[in-house]
């Protein structure tokens, strides 16, 4: 088990990819072997009624939060073991990132931002990404004189990987045909021309 625990330190440190990380992760049984041992208490923890394995085959190793979730829980894995190690700084980096730039008024699916929104020149200063990705989401998430004022959290509609285009806002005040108050969202998709709603109450 020696290798498999030098894997995990070097994975918690920031020397191996996240996607060497998760290959291994499907494919060596004796690293599941070692991340399933039940012997581990994890009473009172978010692993109590799992396990470092399944948790971790849950995560998406191709966004930040899942990254980042990957290399807390091999950190605490190995606090149990008794083995300590400094984690890498990147992970919490890009994901604090994509929590700076990103508008309060959009809540695109993470695989979505790492399709369209992340740049692809890895060699960018903190400042470029940040110019970039906040460029990006101009560019996609577009809206006739103002964002969206969500009322719950944000629905913006993305249909065939592209935003569609925000018209406005309709408020509801004590109207007969619903029970609460709120709004309806209009948005339009400007290739077909098809109009949806969403509708959000208080």
């Amino acid at each position: 088990m020696k290798d498999e625990i030098q894997f995990l330190k070097d994975f918690v440190e920031g020397n191996i990819s996240s996607q060497d990380f998760e290959q291994q992760l499907y494919t060596n049984s004796a690293l599941e072997k070692l991340l399933s041992d039940s012997s581990i208490n994890w009473k009172g923890s978010y692993l109590q009624d799992s396990s470092p394995f399944l948790y971790l085959a849950e995560q998406n190793y191709k966004d930040p939060a899942g990254q980042l979730n990957a290399q807390g829980t091999i950190k605490l894995f190995l606090d149990k073991k008794g083995i300590k190690v400094t984690g890498n700084l990147k992970y919490s980096d890009d994901y604090n990132l994509l929590l700076s730039t990103s508008p309060n008024y959009i809540d695109a699916d993470l695989s979505f931002i790492e399709k369209h929104i992340l740049p692809e020149d890895k060699s960018l200063s903190k400042s470029e990404q940040k110019q970039y990705i906040k460029q990006r989401y101009i560019e996609l998430f577009r809206y006739q004189t103002k964002p969206p004022q969500w009322i719950q959290n944000p629905e913006w509609p993305i249909q065939n990987n592209s935003p569609l285009f925000f018209l406005g806002q309709i408020e509801i005040k004590k109207c007969d045909l619903f029970h609460d108050d709120g709004n309806i969202y209009l948005f339009i998709d400007s290739k077909t021309g098809v109009i949806e709603t969403i509708k959000q109450f208080y």
